[in-house]
């Protein structure tokens, strides 16, 4: 018997927290802002801000495609961003914004799909 170890989680780590990610770096830099800015605000390098507006990183299509409020999820935070917020509500937001889509009938479709289940016991 072979047991498959892909719970929802490796789906959002993977997949779902890069393309938020992606997302919101690139409405930060349509709201103007610099790529070393946004770096440091957001506490990454500056090379994965520019791989996140390349699509080097994150943005993935098939997630995008999916889930298309990511878009406008990204928009909200990076507008909170801007305004200088605590430094846990993005978290707080980014949690919100998990349990939004783990708790999607579409999400769950796609991990059982993606685990090769016929029916999860998670989600």
């Amino acid at each position: 018997m072979v047991i498959e170890m892909k719970p929802p989680c490796e789906i959002i780590v993977g997949k779902i927290l890069p393309t938020i990610r992606a997302a919101i770096v690139k409405a930060l830099v349509k709201g103007g802002m610099q790529q070393k800015e946004i770096a440091t605000m957001l506490g990454i390098t500056q090379a994965s801000v520019s791989q996140y507006i390349n699509a080097a990183r994150g943005g993935d299509k098939k997630m995008l495609e999916m889930f298309p409020e990511i878009e406008r999820y990204a928009v909200e935070m990076a507008e909170s961003i801007k305004k200088g917020g605590s430094k846990t509500e993005p978290v707080i937001y980014l949690c919100k914004i998990c349990k939004k889509i783990r708790s999607d009938k579409r999400f769950r479709e796609y991990h059982k799909q993606f685990a090769q289940l016929h029916e999860c016991g998670v989600c």
